[in-house]
């Protein structure tokens, strides 16, 4: 059961309002405890980042930029729009928080710009698509020097540009250690296009969200028509640690002719 069905199971002492119950006399201490906690649940349903890609120290953010993933970000539990309409109205480096920079809103103030990122989707013939792939921890540990490749075929002419994905860790009995960032890559490519900072370094089994990289150097390339996509350890090979993970992307397929 969701969290807004718990709300129906609120009683109230005298007031009618169905489909609540009335109880007719005074609510214990532990009842008002219970209701205000089904309420929190509540509106923390419905403000929750948990599904909005992380905020990124390092990434530039638009209020008017046509690509949500420019104008809202995961903070703290919370969803926060770009907020700064200073000129230019790029900005970086800046944690959320209410202020000139960053404000907080609902899904439901974000569904707007999901919708016409849909319609566009649509009108443009553009297939949003998911792809997964299960690695053992034998080829995490040898995930730099020996990357692993998801098998995607696009059609001639068009590359893999990805827009989000996350690592699921199958937690065995002792952690990667050294060379923890990783990400996914096209092959041949110089530089990740989703990366995630120390994102090896799980001590338990969990889900973590891998971000868009916007750090390439002058000489770095990402997306190259014609080609697959893989997994990628920076740096170097892991040291240690013994968890399988699934990688999980999303992704659409750009036409670069």
């Amino acid at each position: 059961m969701s969290s807004l069905s718990d709300l129906d199971s609120i009683v109230l002492r005298s007031v009618s309002n169905p489909p609540l119950t009335t109880k007719g006399s005074d609510l214990t201490y532990a009842e008002l405890d219970n209701h205000a906690a089904k309420l929190y649940d509540a509106v923390q349903s419905i403000v929750s980042g948990a599904n909005v890609t992380a905020y990124d120290n390092s990434k530039t953010y638009d209020k008017f930029s046509t690509d949500i993933r420019d104008r809202y970000v995961g903070y703290n539990n919370r969803i926060w729009e770009a907020a700064y309409v200073g000129s230019p109205s790029t900005f970086s480096g800046q944690t959320p928080e209410e202020g000139i920079y960053w404000t907080q809103v609902t899904l439901a103030e974000m569904l707007p710009d999901i919708m016409k990122l849909a319609e566009v989707s649509e009108s443009s013939g553009v297939v949003l698509k998911q792809a997964e792939l299960v690695i053992p921890s034998a080829q995490v540990l040898t995930g730099n020097s020996s990357p692993v490749s998801f098998g995607i075929t696009v059609p001639s002419g068009f590359g893999i540009d990805l827009i989000g994905g996350s690592i699921t860790f199958d937690y065995g009995s002792s952690p990667y250690a050294t060379n923890m960032t990783a990400g996914v890559r096209t092959v041949g490519a110089t530089d990740l296009q989703l990366t995630g900072a120390h994102i090896l370094n799980a001590t338990q089994s969990c889900t973590r969200k891998l971000i868009g990289n916007s750090n390439s150097q002058a000489s770095d390339t990402q997306i190259i028509a014609d080609a697959d996509i893989e997994f990628y350890v920076s740096g170097g090979d892991p040291t240690g640690g013994d968890s399988d993970i699934t990688v999980k992307v999303l992704y659409y397929e750009l036409d670069m002719s």
